[in-house]
């Protein structure tokens, strides 16, 4: 029985597209561990290459120091931090108390005496009008939360099966990254011109998602930490991730903590605690950023803000955790798509 050279290329692609299927249903639950361990190398290379060095391009070597290094000085820390952040997320959502943690009256009485001042406003606000508003929106945020946060203190076995598969990925990763964009390209079939776009998009919107907005993101959540710790504001831990997120956000930030609980504080009688919070969010927080987003973002992941909104936001809703990742990058890809076929596709099937 004589095959067409067509019928075997049918069956090639059948069988292809059946192969990454069930390669794709095995993998499905330490995808987003791959992906991890992908940007935990990409971003260590340096360090790499330098005991790569060190040990004479004993590449195996070089590796597992590397593994060393990232279990005991990032991932232990961050598991720790991680369960803590959990439990007060629970703790949060479980016993949030708004009269033992807010003066209502006071928030009331500021109010009405604002909203009195206005004429032609006969809306008043009332203590359990303000409470439940307060406690809805409180649980609403934890909730939000609670369904993103792993829950460390109960998947210890998961946790260790991921734990395991993060560290054998990334000790694979860390010999193979330059040899990783030439396999790319073997295996596209679009030309080499076009690949080399979409991989340098890429790779530079997850640094700068990490690199650059995510580490502002920490660093101006941390110093907000600081600051509300220091005038006595409870569930440090929980709000500091809340910043963290908010600040991955364009145009949002850390301010939509600060300044709440700063007027909150200034209406429930803690003056000084209240313009603390208010003056470092708008003099310290907000230059954090101005300093720090010129040397980490770069050019090639500038993406206009409502996409990077609406990546950020869908990615999370998405994809989880790491969809604060994902959903840029995925943004970062159609706007390249888009370009790409304006100057190279378009403009040629015009010439032809």
């Amino acid at each position: 029985m004589e095959i067409k050279p067509s019928q075997r290329q049918i069956f090639f692609y059948v069988l292809a597209a059946a192969v990454l299927i069930l390669s794709y249903l095995v993998l499905k639950p330490f995808i987003a561990v791959v992906v991890l361990a992908f940007l935990t190398a990409l971003f260590t290379k340096r360090p790499y290459d330098f005991f790569s060095k060190i040990f004479k391009g004993r590449k195996k070597l070089a590796s597992l120091i590397m593994v060393i290094i990232v279990f005991f000085v990032i991932l232990i820390p961050l598991v720790f931090i991680a369960g803590l952040t959990v439990k007060q997320v629970i703790q949060f959502n479980n016993d949030i108390g708004v009269g033992d943690k807010v003066n209502i009256v006071s928030i009331v009485n500021s109010g009405n005496d604002i909203l009195s001042s206005i004429p032609g406003i006969d809306y008043r606000l009332t203590e359990v009008g303000v409470g439940d508003w307060i406690q809805q929106g409180a649980k609403a945020i934890g909730t939000f939360f609670l369904e993103r946060l792993p829950d460390i203190s109960s998947g210890a076995f998961q946790l260790l099966t991921f734990v395991i598969v993060f560290l054998i990925v990334l000790y694979s990763l860390f010999p193979i990254q330059d040899k990783f964009t030439k396999f790319l390209k073997q295996i596209s079939p679009l030309d080499d011109r076009i690949d080399s776009i979409y991989i340098t998009r890429i790779i530079a919107m997850s640094k700068s998602m990490v690199r650059g907005t995510f580490l502002i993101a920490i660093v101006q959540a941390v110093v907000s930490a600081i600051f509300l710790a220091l005038v006595g504001v409870d569930y440090i831990l929980f709000l500091t991730i809340l910043m963290i997120f908010l600040g991955v956000i364009p145009m949002v930030g850390t301010g939509f903590v600060m300044m709440p609980i700063g007027i909150i504080m200034l209406f429930t009688g803690n003056v000084w605690q209240g313009i603390l919070l208010i003056l470092v969010n708008i003099l310290v927080i907000g230059n954090i950023d101005n300093f720090m987003r010129p040397k980490l973002v770069a050019k090639e992941a500038e993406l206009h803000p409502a996409l990077t909104i609406l990546g950020v936001i869908g990615g999370l809703q998405y994809f989880g955790i790491l969809g604060f990742i994902y959903g840029p990058v995925i943004m970062i890809l159609l706007v390249t798509t888009i370009e790409i076929y304006i100057k190279h596709i378009r403009d040629h099937r015009s010439a032809v």
